[in-house]
């Protein structure tokens, strides 16, 4: 545990004083994406998750099984870099899924995980998992704190990254479902939201997005039935969990990551199902008090078969689903299976159709 950390902090380069409050000057805006579903030529990408950079314009990937982040660029239809991780990168267990483009202060938040609680039947709380902080501007990290040194091996299966106003960095578990909180100049991480019964064994958030003060998460209830959404108030010194009903109460399954698609200001959500597809979500006011069920966006391309839904992610206009193919054979000697063409599926029709049909 302390070689890892030493690893990553052998990369630390920014005063943490100079992080406090930062700012990137935002740069001119990106230009409209319309070009379709796209195919990521990567080796070995394998992506959980996927954030766009709305200041550089550019696609961020956490390459799950090498524990590396591939920085796409969606304009030049080109991998401009790839980050990797001494001690980490392509070494077992560790896992890089959630990452995120923080608009407050235009930093990446990397979360580097142990993949035991996902792979194991009884969510083995096992291993090492770290969240990172890494400017694009210098191209340099700043910070990186290891949660197991919070955690203590109750609960883990962190997967998603988000952030707020004031500089805070959230981060999320699954077993049982938690979310941490990371102070902004990354001195500290500290629980904000636990569940009365910690139990590793049963599968709970999958994911979060936020929108102002705002935070939407979705839980899985241990897979018992239909998941639900719920909204946390992000100015809250701790979590607390407020159902958002949804009209018609249809159910959604096999959750993994939701997301806010920034041309919807904040109104739409989207629910990543594995095995259907993606359902959309409205609150036509934005608050989140209740929400209207708009219907379920399935897996349909072939492009995308024996794939599960994990996520999506929105390039400037245009929204795609992003897949994962969790059952490749892995390549002797390597952390991944032999996939090199990875497809993002342009679902904005089928987005826009749904709400207007709800009009």
């Amino acid at each position: 545990m302390l070689l890892h950390l030493l690893y990553l902090c052998a990369a630390l380069v920014l005063n943490v004083a100079y992080v406090r409050g930062h700012r990137i000057s935002r740069q001119s805006e990106c230009p409209p994406y319309d070009k379709g579903t796209i195919i990521v030529d990567s080796y070995q990408l394998y992506p959980e998750n996927a954030d766009f950079d709305l200041n550089e314009c550019l696609l961020y990937f956490g390459a799950l099984y090498n524990a590396s982040v591939v920085v796409y660029d969606p304009y030049k239809a080109e991998t401009v870099l790839t980050l990797e991780f001494p001690g980490i990168t392509r070494t077992r267990p560790f896992h890089v899924g959630g990452v995120a483009w923080d608009p407050y202060t235009n930093l990446i938040s990397i979360l580097v995980d142990s993949a035991i609680p996902h792979e194991t039947p009884d969510h083995q709380i096992s291993g090492d998992d770290f969240i990172v902080r890494y400017d694009p501007a210098t191209k340099e990290l700043v910070w990186a704190l290891n949660i197991t040194e919070v955690s203590q091996g109750q609960y883990g299966g962190q997967q998603d990254v988000e952030h707020d106003s004031r500089g805070h960095v959230y981060v999320l578990g699954t077993y049982p479902g938690t979310i941490l909180r990371v102070e902004p100049d990354g001195s500290s991480i500290s629980p904000w939201y636990l569940p009365e019964e910690i139990d590793h064994t049963s599968a709970g958030l999958t994911g979060f997005a936020a929108t102002g003060d705002i935070l939407l998460a979705s839980d899985a209830k241990n897979e018992s039935g239909s998941g639900e959404i719920y909204r946390f108030d992000l100015t809250a010194d701790k979590g607390v969990p407020v159902l958002v009903p949804r009209t018609p109460d249809d159910p959604i399954m096999s959750l993994d990551a939701v997301y806010l698609p920034p041309k919807y200001g904040g109104k739409v959500l989207l629910v990543s199902e594995h095995d259907r597809g993606v359902s959309v979500l409205r609150s036509a006011d934005g608050k989140w008090e209740s929400a209207e069920y708009l219907g379920l966006i399935s897996n349909y391309s072939s492009l995308a078969d024996g794939a599960v839904n994990t996520a999506t992610v929105e390039v400037f206009g245009t929204i795609y689903t992003v897949d994962e193919w969790f059952t490749d054979p892995i390549v002797p000697g390597s952390a991944a299976g032999n996939r090199t063409e990875f497809p993002l599926v342009d679902i904005t029709y089928e987005i826009d159709e749904l709400l207007a049909a709800a009009l």
